[in-house]
Order: C-alpha cells, then structure tokens, then sequence
C-alpha cells in the first residue's frame, strides 16, 4: 500500500534525507487530532452546564412558587 505524500520532502543539501511518513501519521495528524482537541474543547466549554445538570430547571420552579406564595 503506497503512503500519502501531500508534500515533496526535500532538505537542504547535507542534511539528513526525513523517514517516510505513514498513512495513520497523517490521519492522526490531519484528523483525529484535531477532533480531539475541539471535543476537550467543546468539553471544557460545556463543564458549568454539564455540572448544573437539572438543577437549573428545578432552580426555576423553586423561584415560580416562591413569588406565588407572596
């Protein structure tokens, strides 16, 4: 199975020649990487509503019976 090469990879002369890179380097590099860090994101983001969880409806109603009792 040939390997994907988006870019030649030439180096200025005396340097050494770079070791091939595999098709699951780039998929890892070009895809899932970066979904994985937009969900550790989006997470980070949504922690304070994910922690509220229900509470925040019954929080609510709470206030609903309180002003009808007064």
């Amino acid at each position: 199975m040939p390997t994907m090469n988006l870019l030649p990879l030439e180096v200025l002369p005396g340097w050494p020649e770079p070791a091939p890179v595999s098709d699951l380097h780039m998929w890892l590099l070009l895809v899932i990487g970066p979904l994985a860090f937009g969900a550790v994101v989006a997470l980070i983001a949504f922690a304070p509503h994910l922690a509220r969880g229900g509470r925040e409806k019954t929080d609510v109603e709470s206030r609903e019976l309180e002003a009808a009792r007064h």
